[in-house]
């Protein structure tokens, strides 16, 4: 049944998947406090929502449901902490802008002003988040896999991106604070997960990380046989999230927010999966367990 209803992207779903945010959105702020703070993280979201949903629906990254979406709203279910307005919530916003130029380049027109456009992004996330600038390494290998490596293609990010320094960089020495400038290449690499240790965050993430594994044992083999853009979005995928893995492990302090750096490939991944099974009572299953997961985790 829910297989079903979310099964087409249909007005309705998004309400309902609205809906279903509120409800977690509601739980976090009266576990906190109600506050004009709330009215910022919730329009932050909705400007989260927008994007992601843009994203999938210009780049053909899942079939025509609303899985992804669903994922999207039970992982902050599952991570309420997300919920915050902060540097590492402002950087994962600009990734997204970021990822919305690199899943496009799949389409040649405008290839120019997209990835000197995902350069700026870039830089904007380098500010807030400086180990964010791995994800240089998705804008290359969508480059690559998109076959437009020319040497306008490899300068066009770097000048984005080093326009964003140079701009930040005469403010700084404007305001003769250069050592705020000189602060974001100080990277003091650190793989301490202690944080994520507690029973709030590990027992969940265990068990997203056991059902996207097998998403992606059950769907690679079919993306991959293929030539096509979906293949080349899957190799993408894939990479997006090793890189958000790393940097969340990388990420000091860790107060939560840096998970949604990984929302977007593991929504998009389950999604894939979860279009695979033929029987709908399993992928009914699959996001009964979600929900009542989530549930779980915020009653507890």
């Amino acid at each position: 049944m829910l297989a079903n209803f979310f099964g087409k992207s249909k007005p309705v779903n998004f309400i309902v998947l609205f809906a279903l945010f509120l409800s977690y959105f509601s739980v976090h702020i009266f576990s906190t406090n109600i506050s004009l703070k709330s009215a910022e993280e919730l329009l932050g979201f909705l400007i989260v929502f927008g994007i992601f949903n843009f994203i999938i629906a210009k780049n053909n990254v899942t079939f025509d449901n609303s899985y992804a979406f669903l994922f999207f709203v039970l992982l902050i279910g599952f991570f309420p902490d997300v919920i915050k307005i902060n540097p590492l919530f402002l950087a994962s916003l600009s990734i997204l802008f970021f990822s919305r130029k690199i899943y496009s380049l799949q389409v040649a027109s405008n290839k120019f002003y997209k990835l000197f456009d995902a350069g700026l992004w870039l830089g904007i996330s380098f500010l807030l988040a400086p180990y964010t600038a791995f994800f240089a390494l998705l804008l290359y290998t969508a480059i690559y896999v998109h076959q437009q490596v020319t040497y306008q293609t490899i300068l066009l990010p770097l000048l984005g991106f080093g326009a964003v320094l140079f701009l930040f960089f005469t403010y700084c020495f404007w305001v003769d604070e250069t050592f705020v400038f000189l602060s974001l290449f100080d990277w003091n690499l650190s793989y301490n997960i202690d944080f994520y240790q507690q029973a709030t965050y590990l027992f969940p993430l265990l068990f997203i990380e056991i059902v996207v594994f097998y998403a992606l044992l059950l769907k690679s083999p079919k993306a991959l046989s293929v030539l096509n853009t979906f293949k080349k979005n899957w190799i993408l995928l894939f990479i997006h999230l090793l890189i958000s893995s790393f940097i969340i492990i990388l990420t000091t302090p860790k107060t939560g927010t840096e998970l949604l750096l990984m929302f977007f490939p593991v929504s998009i991944i389950l999604a894939n999966g979860l279009e695979l099974f033929q029987k709908k009572w399993i992928s009914d299953a699959v996001i009964l367990l979600f929900l009542l997961g989530t549930i779980l985790m915020n009653i507890l």
